[in-house]
């Protein structure tokens, strides 16, 4: 059975890390469209902050819940803003899914997607519609929901 571990979570939080990095001018530029362009620089910040956090940590006897909250305080501390306390939001959702194992089934993983959306609804208090990050996590959530209910394997599902 291939499991996610803590070990995985700190690799997860590099990759993303090196994503937003890598893809800091282009949110900038769709950031610019509505607002004041600083969400790639923001992004990039929030989610080195995060992998920094978490690898500094290690992870010998660390929970994954105690890894996803240690990167939601340090993305919320680095971002700030609106987006900061909704990832954060996000990630303390997806702790609390994960409970207190070091590892669990790659089959769980589409709960994080479901959690992490529950999580940024209820903080932001948004919904479908409003023009917020709800309207692309909550069909995300959904096509999890579905994928779990219909037993498809989680790599299909996310």
């Amino acid at each position: 059975m291939q499991t996610f571990s803590r070990h995985d979570l700190t690799d997860l939080f590099r990759s993303l890390a090196e994503r937003m990095a890598a893809e800091q001018s282009y949110l900038a530029e769709l950031d610019g469209e509505i607002g004041d362009a600083d969400h790639g620089v923001a992004m990039a910040g929030g989610f080195a902050a995060a992998a920094r956090a978490l690898g500094e940590a290690g992870e010998a006897d660390q929970t994954l819940a105690q890894g996803l909250t240690l990167a939601a305080s340090s993305l919320h501390n680095a971002v700030g803003a609106t987006t900061g306390p909704l990832y954060a939001s996000a990630l303390l959702r997806a702790a609390s899914a994960l409970g207190a194992e070091t590892q669990v089934p790659l089959s769980r993983l589409p709960e994080v997607i479901v959690a992490m959306a529950e999580g940024i609804a209820a903080r932001g208090q948004g919904k479908p519609g409003d023009k917020t990050m709800v309207d692309a996590w909550a069909p995300a959530a959904h096509a999890a929901r579905a994928g779990l209910q219909a037993g498809q394997p989680a790599a299909e599902v996310l």
